[in-house]
């Protein structure tokens, strides 16, 4: 576990800010620096997709919304063994 899954705290129907998943601070945080990385290059489509989370939500959000998209694309990749492909920018 790397503790970058998004809390799942529901009401009535509406979802509430929570608290990450515990797991291990040395590849949370290094994933986390990773989503960084990303977010300063320009014209990826992981980069653009963190700019519009940062915009409604914040930074500190988005590179945890970023990192965990790129765990599940890390994931995918070995499961299927292929390699990354780069979605188009819309």
């Amino acid at each position: 576990m790397v503790g970058v899954s998004p809390g799942n705290h529901e009401s009535a129907g509406k979802r509430k800010s929570t608290r990450t998943t515990k797991g291990n601070p040395y590849i949370k945080s290094a994933m986390c620096e990773v989503a960084w990385a990303v977010s300063r290059f320009r014209n990826r489509w992981l980069a653009a997709k963190y700019w519009s989370i940062a915009s409604r939500r914040g930074k500190k959000k988005a590179l945890v919304a970023i990192s965990h998209r790129m765990l599940r694309i890390i994931y995918s990749m070995l499961i299927n063994k292929e390699c990354y492909k780069e979605p188009q920018i819309s």
